[in-house]
């Protein structure tokens, strides 16, 4: 039975605006927990002798950040594919599809641990830090690496309640996980004086325990009813239906991999500057990190509101949903910018003692203040993309944007240092944007024949 578009997608303009904050509210708060927590463990590794510590955890973030999130096609592919299923009233499918995901996501953890090795040494390699963070971002490597399968679960396991709308089990589940693992780290590090060490087993402890509770939450929503049930049904392991998940995902992860190269850059021209240009650096990739998963908030209220309509073909009710999630995106990044305007400065003094890191993130803070309001764009279209399911043109835009970035990246940081480096990221996440606005005529035109023929079947 066809979903009822017009319930989910009302006319009255109130109302529209209700739903749209129902799902990027909760979003919001669900991603934004992940970045505070970093910055707890930031403010408990960031109190320790010396800037090797804080260094070798904002390396050790940023090769986890890089491997886990070059599989962020497991959640984005998911929700892109569970609310289009949604959409059109297809709940076999969108079972099946859930059952793909996840299974998907198990067989790239254990791929994960397989190669564990050379994917360290690779990063070691790529972003050469000095001998004493290199040996305790290893420490942190090795213990940390075993939440491989979990992490990738629930991406996917996110992935489905994002598909339904669902943002209000994604709180609960992000809350959980980053509370948790919050205070383990609190009573590893602190407490136990693990240091590096502990932040890593605070997170591998969380990882699971969140995997399982993301499984149940998903098991109690409606649509999924018949889940267990549907573990039989053959078509959940045809070998041709993971052929096509995966072409149809490739375009992300490759689009993830040029992303996640391009934030790898900062730490790796930062290790120039020494363990304090590294510490720096680590300390703003946290508000770097607080500001794009807020404003991913309204990003997934545009993939879940866009994708339903994509999948029921509607074209007027897409471009509705793109223009409201917009409006609400520009609205939160101008207070971002506010708010890292005004206590950017305070919330460092609150991270780090260390006189060095402070002053260096002051110099910098006028960049940070900017770049939710160059940025919100690149987020907000990444939404809508992904709602439509356009993995080739969001690899396309990601690719044009990259190598504008590796264009400016050495003549800015040559002339600027540190300012330099952080102002190409500003330009990366510009161009982003820009190729998306351009790009975006050619998925109305998609849509727009889509339900040309989809209207005889209403």
């Amino acid at each position: 039975m066809r979903a009822h578009q017009d319930d989910l997608l009302p006319t009255e303009r109130g109302a529209a605006h209700r739903r749209v904050l129902a799902i990027a509210l909760p979003a919001i708060l669900a991603n934004s927990s992940a970045p505070l927590i970093g910055l707890v463990d930031t403010w408990a590794i960031g109190h320790l002798p010396g800037a090797v510590h804080l260094a070798a955890v904002g390396l050790g973030g940023v090769i986890f950040t890089f491997v886990f999130w070059a599989f962020g096609f497991l959640r984005m592919g998911t929700t892109g594919l569970v609310a289009q299923a949604y959409g059109a009233g297809r709940l076999g499918e969108l079972e099946r599809t859930v059952i793909r995901s996840s299974a998907l996501a198990l067989l790239l953890g254990l791929l994960l641990l397989l190669l564990q090795a050379p994917l360290l040494q690779a990063a070691l390699t790529l972003m050469a830090p000095p001998a004493a963070v290199a040996d305790l971002t290893q420490d942190y490597y090795d213990i940390r690496i075993w939440a491989a399968p979990a992490t990738l679960l629930v991406y996917s396991l996110t992935g489905v309640l994002f598909g339904l709308g669902r943002t209000g089990p994604v709180l609960y589940l992000q809350l959980f996980l980053n509370l948790l693992n919050g205070a383990l780290n609190l009573v590893f590090v602190i407490g136990l004086d693990l240091g590096v060490a502990g932040v890593a087993w605070g997170t591998l402890i969380a990882q699971w325990l969140a995997a399982a509770l993301g499984l149940w939450l998903v098991l109690r929503c409606p649509e999924c009813a018949t889940l267990w049930a549907r573990l039989r049904d053959a078509r959940c392991w045809q070998v041709a239906q993971y052929q096509s998940l995966l072409m149809l995902n490739g375009f992300i992860f490759l689009r993830t991999v040029l992303l996640m190269v391009a934030l790898s850059l900062l730490m790796r021209e930062a290790a120039d500057y020494g363990e304090t240009g590294m510490a720096i650096t680590h300390v703003l990739n946290q508000y770097l990190l607080l500001i794009s998963l807020g404003l991913d908030g309204f990003a997934h209220a545009a993939e879940a509101q866009t994708g339903a309509a994509w999948g029921d073909a509607r074209l007027q009710t897409f471009r509705r949903w793109v223009r409201l999630t917009g409006l609400w995106a520009l609205f939160a990044s101008l207070i971002y910018a506010l708010g890292f305007w005004y206590g950017g400065n305070t919330i460092t003094g609150w991270l780090t003692d260390l006189p060095a890191v402070r002053s260096g993130a002051a110099e910098l803070m006028p960049l940070i203040a900017a770049l939710p309001l160059v940025a919100v764009w690149c987020y907000h279209f990444d939404g809508v993309y992904i709602g439509a399911t356009a993995a080739g043109a969001m690899f396309g835009t990601m690719l044009l944007a990259f190598l504008i970035y590796l264009l400016v990246l050495t003549p800015l940081q040559e002339r600027w240092g540190l300012v330099g480096l952080w102002s190409a990221l500003l330009v990366f996440m510009a161009a982003r944007g820009l190729a998306q606005a351009l790009w975006y005529p050619r998925l109305l035109q998609g849509l727009a024949r889509k339900e040309s023929h989809h209207s005889p079947a209403r």
